[in-house]
């Protein structure tokens, strides 16, 4: 899988890019805020429809930006994909909001198009798989759960269809569970009624739950056979990190059926009944799950060294792109976010030598082109970026 040509409209700081994107290895430096970042940025946005950097879509407008009369501004994001199993073009609008005095609101509107056809934005996940790799990666090793589960979610929404489907519907019912056990909290509808009316989101919880919690197990089992050999190659040592999955559903351990996950689920619902409504939240299911990530018996977030948690990061995302090109028979994209600044020679010098697989696409940032090889720089497309601007060397 590689992209041809990415295409930019009044995205971030770009007014216009059209830019033709080669099979193998892509090297873009250049100063701080030049517009490097955001090239990756627009790619993975194509790929997820959700930005790494934004708090929300209407940030990704170009500030000057004009819009067409009588329309107020719009970002467009358009690229083409070359896959095993044909071509394929992806196009994103992010048009700002106006009230009916013309003023821009806080709004904004996405349309989104495969091959022409508008869809809904989880149909556009997985046309294109990419793995994004940043410095600020390394919050999937000492952050909170939340980027642990993030890091699942993305790669499995890109591999299948339904999984980003069930997931937006487990999400959607989470918050109108949440909502009712908060009114029932706050005494806002009779309790007497309670348990009737959770029955039926307790099932659509623990159904939509149940897959959502097997995708991810099976995925994570899938990740120690991958995960272990390249940190011992990275950190040139024989102790493997080993990932486990660890639900917060009583009893669901290994790699469980749906039907299994979804009995223990509803039992476990029923003892938190009213622990649940005091509270005024679900307390369980994937909402609320962790990957446990340890060297040995040691977590490696709490007790590992800064070397070993950045050599555990990037066996993660080198993880991630094998079991991508593992499911879906075809290598991920890879956009590297000026991440060998971060790395040290031995650990820089293993992933490039990843890179250079022949089917291998890559987009790399960097300030410089000082932290890499001669046989980098001579397989590597080289492009100087300055204020937006593009200069093939």
């Amino acid at each position: 899988m590689h992209v041809t040509n990415l295409s930019l409209r009044d995205f971030r700081a770009y007014e216009r890019l059209d830019l033709a994107i080669e099979p193998g290895t892509t090297l873009f430096y250049g100063p701080n805020a030049a517009g490097k970042t955001t090239i990756l940025e627009a790619l993975f946005y194509l790929a997820t429809t959700r930005s790494p950097r934004a708090g929300a879509d209407r940030e990704l407008v170009r500030w000057e930006a004009q819009g067409d009369i009588g329309t107020p501004p719009f970002a467009r994001l358009l690229c083409d994909v070359r896959r095993s199993d044909g071509k394929v073009r992806l196009e994103v609008i992010v048009q700002r909001r106006a009230d009916d005095e013309g003023q821009l609101t806080g709004a904004s509107l996405k349309t989104v198009r495969v091959d022409r056809k508008a869809v809904r934005a989880l149909d556009l996940v997985g046309n294109l798989r990419v793995v994004l790799f940043t410095p600020a990666d390394l919050a999937l090793i000492t952050g909170a759960p939340a980027e642990r589960r993030r890091y699942l979610d993305v790669t499995l929404s890109q591999l299948n269809g339904r999984y980003v489907r069930t997931l937006s519907h487990y999400q959607k019912v989470v918050q109108q569970r949440n909502s009712l056990l908060r009114a029932w909290r706050e005494r806002r509808r009779p309790l007497r009624g309670a348990d009737d009316e959770l029955a039926f989101w307790d099932r659509e919880l623990a159904l939509a739950g149940s897959y959502v919690l097997r995708e991810r197990m099976a995925a994570v089992a899938e990740l120690n056979t991958l995960i272990g050999p390249i940190f011992c190659r990275v950190t040139a040592g024989n102790t493997p990190l080993l990932a486990a999955y660890q639900s917060s559903v009583a009893g669901i351990t290994g790699t469980p059926d749906e039907r299994t996950i979804e009995a223990a689920f509803l039992a476990h619902l029923v003892r938190l009944r009213d622990d649940e409504i005091g509270r005024g939240q679900t307390l369980i299911g994937p909402h609320r799950d962790d990957l446990l990530l340890t060297m040995g018996s040691m977590s490696i977030g709490t007790y590992g060294s800064r070397g070993q948690q950045r050599s555990a990061t990037l066996a993660l995302k080198l993880g991630e792109a094998e079991l991508m090109r593992a499911r879906a028979g075809d290598a991920p994209v890879l956009l590297l976010d000026d991440l060998l600044s971060e790395l040290d020679a031995e650990r820089r010098a293993h992933l490039l030598e990843t890179l250079a697989q022949p089917d291998q696409q890559t987009l790399v940032t960097a300030t410089g082109i000082e932290d890499f090889d001669a046989a980098f720089l001579a397989r590597a497309r080289t492009i100087r970026v300055e204020g937006s601007k593009l200069y093939p060397s």
